[in-house]
């Protein structure tokens, strides 16, 4: 059986910030940079998680070399509350978090 870490994360803000966080491509940007290896992407709506909090959800499935469905090994729960946790520091009124 083939198996990979899981790469690629999909961030669903609560939805009390979802409007402040339209500048996406620099959360985004931010959260590669603070986990490299790592890609992310913002979606306003996920059926799983609450309201009140980022949700995390890692993208666990991808095509083998044999066109095959396969399934990613789940992440480390330190890892996905280390993004929780990096998502809660953003702040999408500072320019800190600009691209340069």
């Amino acid at each position: 059986m083939i198996e990979k870490e899981v790469t690629e994360f999909v961030i669903v803000p609560p939805y009390v910030e979802q409007h402040s966080v339209l500048a996406k491509e620099r959360l985004e940007h931010y959260l590669g940079q603070r986990f490299p290896g790592y890609t992310f992407r913002l979606a306003k709506f996920a059926p799983v998680g609450d309201e009140d909090d980022f949700c995390v959800v890692p993208i666990m499935g991808f095509i083998g070399d044999d066109g095959d469905m396969r399934m990613c090994v789940e992440p480390k729960r330190w890892l996905v509350g280390e993004i929780i946790q990096a998502c809660r520091e953003f702040d999408t009124g500072s320019r800190a978090h600009c691209a340069a």
